[in-house]
């Protein structure tokens, strides 16, 4: 893909010519890299296509889904791939197949529990490997707008409409706890790198810090003007960049609770954020924003 200089510290990359046409169609609604960088994935009205992140190559497509795409997040192998959807599902994939994964093993008592809780009732009978969730969760305001897997892979996070932020330990299906955001909708998620705290974002503009453990609040960050869409940890943890609908990236000393600095993103809605740690070249920031261009930050 041609690279291009942009303003003094960022490379600008072209995303794949078929990703960057179906933007152009509003055909995405939601886009995530995988953490270690060599996977992009897009979904959109019940489709997800993954692209080879270096060459730009689409080497899998996701059929299934039925209606849009609300979430995508990958699994710290960055090989398994959950979605959420419009349709009433949450489906779990092997990218390198590019087929759902056939067994469930100890993902299914995870949906079936993620499903009964909207309810408090059992969910419908599900088809091997694909999680029918009852019909409230596809109702506003229940609908997942984020999902981040933990990085142990013990666990998944969820965000949804209602404001709330529930953690789900994958292995037995149990929730572990749920939290009350009070910030609208949850549109964002990511885990500090040792699992210790958990960053949230969403339609009130707000960032929000929390442990894990505790279940305790750390610090609210606040600068954004839109609602924020986009989350990433450095590799090492220290730093949170957030992005979203006011065109800018924001980085954040986690420790510390406050804003580093302010960095514009072509005047663009951002749509994904990730940490990028590459042999030989260190630490990268990439940034996708809504006209299809993938910033890199060094």
């Amino acid at each position: 893909m041609e690279r291009t200089q942009f303003l003094d510290n960022c490379t600008e990359i072209e995303l794949p010519p078929g990703l960057k046409t179906r933007l152009d169609k509003n055909q995405v609604t939601e886009m995530a890299f995988s953490p270690d960088g060599t996977r992009l994935a897009a979904g959109g009205a019940g489709r997800i296509w993954v692209y080879d992140a270096d060459s730009g190559a689409q080497f899998a497509m996701l059929p299934g889904h039925t209606d849009r795409i609300r979430a995508l997040a990958f699994a710290p192998d960055s090989r398994l791939l959950a979605t959420a959807s419009d349709d009433n599902t949450l489906r779990l994939w092997d990218t390198d197949t590019a087929r759902e994964v056939p067994n469930l093993t100890v993902y299914s008592n995870f949906i079936q529990a993620f499903g009964a809780s909207r309810e408090g009732t059992a969910p419908p009978a599900q088809d091997k490997g694909t999680a029918h969730l009852p019909g409230a969760f596809s109702d506003a305001p229940e609908d997942t707008g984020a999902l981040a897997f933990a990085p142990d892979s013990t666990a998944l996070a969820s965000g949804s409409a209602d404001g709330k932020i529930r953690l789900w330990e994958l292995e037995t299906g149990r929730m572990q706890f749920s939290l009350p955001t009070d910030q609208g909708g949850v549109l964002a998620l990511a885990f500090s790198p040792e699992r210790k705290i958990l960053a949230s974002g969403g339609s009130d503009t707000l960032v929000r810090l929390w442990d894990v453990d505790s279940r305790r609040l750390l610090s609210t960050l606040t600068g954004h003007t839109g609602s924020v869409n986009a989350l990433a940890f450095s590799i090492d943890g220290e730093i949170l960049a957030s992005g979203g609908r006011d065109a800018h990236v924001r980085l954040w000393d986690v420790g510390a609770g406050s804003l580093m600095s302010t960095l514009p993103a072509r005047d663009e809605a951002v749509w994904e954020l990730a940490f990028i740690e590459k042999k030989g070249v260190g630490q990268r920031l990439c940034v996708c924003a809504e006209d299809g261009s993938l910033l890199i930050m060094e």
